[in-house]
C-alpha cells in the first residue's frame, strides 16, 4: 500500500478562454501537480457538522490516519461503518497520522475464508480451500 508517496498528477479541465480579449468560449486546460498519493483499506467516514466539509479515517501500512477537503455536504457527516474497499486519495501536502490502526494486518489484508459444511462456494473459494486446507470437498 501506498502512504505518502508524492507524484506528478496531471489533470484536464474546462475553463474559459478569450478570443481577440472580448469574446469567451470553452475551452480544455491542462494542469500538473505534485500530490501525495495515499492507499486506504479500510476507510470510513467520520462526523462532521459543516456543511462544506467531508471528513474520512483509514488504515494505511497499519497506521491510521485522518483527512478531510472542502466540498458540498448538506447535512455533515456521519460515523459511517469501516468500508473493506481500496481508496485512494491525492492529498496537496503530506497526512500526518493520527495513531495505529485498529485492525491488524491480516484482517485487513487477508480476510479469512471459512465455508459452512453443505454450503454453495463458488469454484475459486473451494479450489483455493482444496489448496490451502487438504479439503476433501467434492
Amino acid at each position: 500500500m501506498t502512504c505518502g508517496t508524492r507524484e506528478t498528477v496531471t489533470t484536464r479541465y474546462w475553463s474559459v478562454c478569450w478570443k481577440w480579449g472580448v469574446v469567451p468560449y470553452p475551452c480544455r486546460k491542462t494542469k500538473t501537480e505534485i500530490k501525495y498519493q495515499y492507499d486506504f483499506l479500510p476507510w470510513r467516514t467520520r462526523f462532521s457538522w459543516s456543511p462544506f466539509r467531508r471528513s474520512y479515517e483509514g488504515c494505511c501500512n497499519g497506521m491510521l490516519f485522518g483527512w478531510s477537503y472542502w466540498t458540498w455536504s448538506p447535512f455533515g457527516t456521519g460515523n459511517g461503518p469501516w468500508v473493506y474497499q481500496a481508496r485512494t486519495y491525492f492529498s496537496d501536502s503530506t497526512i500526518g497520522s493520527v495513531g495505529s490502526c485498529p485492525f491488524n494486518e491480516r484482517t485487513v489484508t487477508q480476510p479469512e475464508l471459512t465455508v459452512a459444511s453443505g454450503s454453495i462456494v463458488p469454484a475459486e473459494a473451494a479450489e483455493k480451500l482444496k489448496e490451502n486446507d487438504s479439503c476433501t470437498c467434492a
